[in-house]
């Protein structure tokens, strides 16, 4: 089935508005520092699995609209091109064991990506890197919270990279946006969600933002960005629990 312009248009507004919007307009309320309790990521767990399936369920189900992606050189088929309808068509791909290695590499182009402003952050007066740095920060208490956080950091990455990238790419790119231009509208999306944790983090978010959108063209596949996303976000998350004793407090603080 082939959506029409203004039902892809409002699809594309009400996935927004029901899933992201309510936590975009509640940045204002996030209180630094604080910790990722059990229960909130519980409760991120519990939202984000059900969201993310309705939505795979809703547009695997509707299919696309127009002709297609004009653009893109996803995994070949037999007629040499990408499906045009169906789960494969949206990223919903066989893994494959150069997958794994491919998300592996990913996350590593991940933590490369904020080497730059890592550096920037340390090599700033302190006074400084806290204004660029000033927002909320996500922190374990404990060991015992590593589990948690490696599924909430999955929910996310699959919750996220669906909508984002495999979804909301293509989508753009069916009504007539250029890829890049789908690209930056994306990663814009992206980024306001994460202005609560400031500035700094903006412009992070906004070069992770970047190469997983570049990593969701060059292999259509939604496992590989979503799982690297996941664990770039758990990896994160298991830092807080050394890092504060061994890097500056400017440098922990506002790296990530």
């Amino acid at each position: 089935m082939k959506l029409k312009r203004p039902q892809a248009i409002t699809e594309i507004l009400l996935f927004f508005a029901a899933f992201f919007l309510p936590g975009y307009a509640a940045q204002g309320s996030f209180a630094p520092p604080a910790s990722a309790t059990n229960l909130l990521m519980i409760q991120a767990i519990l939202a984000g699995v059900p969201q993310f399936l309705l939505m795979a369920w809703v547009v695997t189900t509707r299919g696309q609209s127009g002709d297609g992606p004009r653009q893109g050189n996803g995994r070949q088929r037999e007629n040499g091109r990408r499906p045009r309808s169906g789960p494969e068509y949206w990223g919903f791909v066989g893994v494959r064991p150069a997958d794994a290695l491919r998300a592996a590499l990913l996350v590593l182009a991940c933590f490369a990506a904020v080497i730059p402003f890592a550096v920037l952050v340390l090599s700033l007066p302190d006074s400084m890197a806290r204004i660029l740095g000033k927002g909320y920060r996500w922190g374990l208490q404990g060991a015992a919270q590593v589990p948690l956080a490696v599924l909430f950091g999955l929910t996310a990455g699959y919750r996220e990279e669906f909508f984002f990238r495999a979804y909301l790419v293509s989508r753009l790119d069916e009504l007539g946006l250029t890829v890049p231009a789908a690209a930056a509208v994306s990663t814009a999306l992206f980024c306001l969600g994460h202005v609560y944790e400031g500035p700094l983090a903006v412009a992070v978010t906004a070069a992770l933002g970047i190469l997983l959108c570049v990593a969701w063209l060059r292999w259509k596949n939604l496992h590989i960005v979503a799982v690297a996303h996941g664990c770039y976000n758990a990896l994160v998350l298991c830092l807080t629990l050394v890092l504060p004793r061994t890097l500056p407090q400017a440098g922990f603080l506002h790296i990530f």
